[in-house]
């Protein structure tokens, strides 16, 4: 029996417990998989590959799930995404070597595709002025399946292996399957055109043009996809070298009780970022809603700039302090950028391929992030990467709110 659906917030429930159970598979891999590279058979530079390929296939995968979305609705492809999502991984714990193993990911990164596709979907079901709160809600539950599968994952990895804790991980994430079938999706119109209606000329190069020429047709647009691509260029590079940051930084981790190891660590300080999304994001969705999500966005990023000063002149736990600052901070600025690119998607003519368009844009930030990260990082040191991509995504969300203040995005 499928549940009903006709309130919005309880859509968006459903399908983020969806998403947050098929998201815990990849949570997984940057908790462990660095530590699991020699047991593996991986070099550390193929684990930087395996945990950018997901990333890097959305770049292409994102305008295709949102040309599916459009010509067949939500239900069948947002299922069929978690099948995929559940596929990958148990791959991840076959054993079947490095090209298996990229094979999965970049399964997943077609999955994640769909699913994000689907959480959009669910959102715009919703009225305008509670889009920011329900984006909040969204990720909120997405990112808490994050978190709780790096800690419980890191924790098993640690006490019981690689193999246990994929395992149960794997069986989590089977049960996004039954969920997504009990989704209801009610008829949505935008523009006064229903949401499946889609040229059936179109092809795969005439989507990814038309998308971006939608994209980039107003300068507000523009700001929005440069903003959203520099918020996850500066995620990946914070998330990937915190833990390394805080090793340099903190020294002794010998002082921590015995039964935390390297596994637990990594998983706890990913966790605190996932977790700042269920924490803070509803109420920072709330609180764009009322103050413009434009301000909303520029004071986040001086308050994630001004926390990253503070983590790199200070120490012990005011820098650790200063980190957590940081991170929800990041947490907001998701939010925050993807609700005010939700609605900015509703303005124009086709919004499923400017949501495909943004999403390419933060995959490209998302993916570049850790390969910078680990090669330019290394020559100029974390700080220096730190601060100067900082100081970008606040100069670009200051421009962006300028725009914003003068400009439409509306397709006549």
């Amino acid at each position: 029996m499928t549940h009903s659906a006709k309130h919005p917030t309880k859509l968006v429930m459903m399908v983020a417990v969806a998403v947050g159970l098929s998201i815990m598979g990849d949570s997984l891999m940057y908790g462990i998989l660095p530590l699991e590279a020699e047991n593996l058979g991986f070099t550390l530079s193929g684990v930087g590959l395996l945990l950018s390929a997901n990333r890097l296939i959305r770049l292409l995968s994102n305008t295709w799930a949102g040309a599916v979305f459009e010509r067949f609705g939500p239900r069948l492809p947002f299922i069929a995404a978690t099948g995929l999502g559940f596929v990958a991984a148990l791959v991840y714990g076959a054993g079947w070597g490095f090209v298996a193993f990229l094979l999965a990911r970049i399964g997943w990164g077609i999955a994640w595709s769909g699913l994000r596709q689907g959480g959009y979907e669910a959102v715009w079901r919703g009225e305008a002025q509670i889009k920011g709160r329900l984006m909040g809600l969204l990720f909120g539950i997405v990112r808490l399946g994050s978190a709780i599968s790096v800690v419980l994952g890191g924790y098993l990895r640690d006490h019981y292996g690689y193999q246990v804790s994929i395992s149960l991980i794997a069986g989590l994430t089977a049960l996004a399957i039954p969920v997504a079938l009990t989704v209801r999706w009610p008829p949505m119109t935008l523009n006064g055109v229903p949401s499946n209606t889609v040229n059936a000329s179109d092809t795969s190069l005439n989507l990814l043009w038309a998308g971006w020429r939608q994209a980039l047709r107003y300068p507000v647009r523009r700001w929005l996809l440069t903003a959203g691509f520099i918020n996850a260029l500066m995620e990946g590079v914070v998330i990937a070298t915190a833990s390394i940051f805080l090793a340099e930084r903190l020294g002794q981790a010998a002082n921590l009780p015995v039964f935390i190891g390297v596994g637990t660590i990594a998983g706890t300080l990913l966790a605190i970022r996932w977790t700042a999304n269920m924490l803070f994001g509803p109420l920072i969705g709330a609180l764009s809603d009322r103050l413009g999500q434009a301000q909303t966005i520029v004071a986040l990023a001086g308050t994630m700039f001004g926390a990253l000063v503070g983590a790199i002149i200070l120490s012990g736990i005011w820098l650790i302090l200063s980190l957590l600052v940081a991170f929800i901070s990041l947490a907001g600025l998701f939010i925050t950028l993807t609700a005010a690119s939700s609605g900015v998607a509703t303005q124009a003519r086709r919004p499923h391929l400017f949501v495909g368009v943004y999403t390419t844009a933060a995959d490209g930030g998302a993916a570049i992030g850790p390969l910078l990260a680990f090669n330019l990082g290394q020559l100029t040191g974390f700080e220096a990467l730190y601060l100067g991509i900082g100081l970008l995504l606040l100069l670009t969300v200051i421009r962006y709110w300028q725009v914003e203040q003068r400009d439409v995005a509306r397709d006549p």
